[in-house]
């Protein structure tokens, strides 16, 4: 079903509201122009829906605020790109709200710069107590229960106590990564990796490859898997890279984390990953090295 930029004004803001509710309930950083999209065309029944219109709900949002709450923090700015940076229109109402018209010229200025900008406004929102009040007098509370729920259960789990049972695509990619170090773009130096290393927290690396004082720790996840598989993927790397390198402390390593997966992951997953100094490697186990 077609849209138009008069009906993501009208019927979008509502669902926009109630993720940055959860989004500031949850302590997430920020919610994107494509996740908002997603779930407009979900609840609009619309096919597809372009992120760059999603800047229309945000302003539209933001005005409707604004109207009952005149000093409320301008919570538009947890609306965001993959890179946890919003668009220009949100330079607009940083502009009207402190009187720095330099703040309309959003796209010229540095990223360290906008990031200090929003980051000044962020601990206002996260702060501010009349959110829950502001969204039942615009939307009413039960629009929070309509958003669909990430999905809570890892669909690629590896087993352990109280874990979902390893799967068997899951065991099949960590074995064929185990075999050769060259699978996931290191040198053949590092030869054959350990399968479910264990580290001293107690934590299992689906895969860990070492040569000399180099380290590549390597959490998989399979087809079987989703956004959210890769998004706790993502942060099962930093655990075991940071664990890792305590482990040796004080003296340094080289030391890595590799999310291998079987498929792309979506530009919000792969952002986070290089913003948190994970590498991603995807693959196919039907391809030699």
């Amino acid at each position: 079903m077609p849209y138009t930029m008069q009906q993501l004004r009208d019927d979008g803001p509502q669902y926009a509201m109630a993720m940055l509710l959860n989004c500031i309930d949850a302590g997430e950083p920020f919610v994107t122009y494509g996740k908002i999209a997603g779930e407009v065309e979900y609840q609009l029944n619309i096919d597809k829906i372009f992120s760059t219109h999603i800047g229309h709900v945000a302003g539209s949002l933001m005005d409707r605020i604004l109207k009952i709450s005149p000093k409320a923090p301008l919570i538009n700015v947890l609306i965001t790109r993959p890179d946890g940076i919003p668009g220009a229109g949100a330079g607009g109402y940083l502009a009207d709200r402190y009187n720095v018209s330099r703040f309309r010229k959003w796209g010229g200025m540095s990223r360290e710069r906008k990031l200090e900008i929003v980051q000044r406004e962020r601990e206002k929102i996260f702060k501010f107590g009349g959110w829950a009040a502001i969204n039942e007098i615009l939307f009413g509370l039960a629009v929070i229960e309509q958003i669909r729920k990430p999905l809570g259960n890892e669909q690629d789990g590896k087993g352990g106590c109280g874990g979902e049972a390893e799967s068997e695509e899951h065991r099949a990619l960590k074995m064929w990564v185990s075999e050769d170090s060259r699978r996931v773009g290191l040198s053949v130096d590092f030869g054959v990796g350990d399968v479910e290393a264990r580290l001293q927290s107690g934590d299992e690396v689906d895969v860990a490859f070492s040569f000399g004082n180099s380290f590549r720790m390597v959490e998989v996840k399979s087809r079987r898997s989703n956004n959210e598989d890769f998004k706790r993927g993502i942060y099962q790397c930093v655990k075991y890279r940071e664990v890792k390198r305590a482990e040796h402390l004080p003296y340094a390593i080289d030391v890595v984390s590799i999310l291998v997966t079987e498929r792309e992951l979506s530009p919000e997953v792969q952002e986070r990953a290089k913003l948190l100094g994970v590498k991603l490697k995807v693959v196919d186990m039907g391809v030699a090295p």
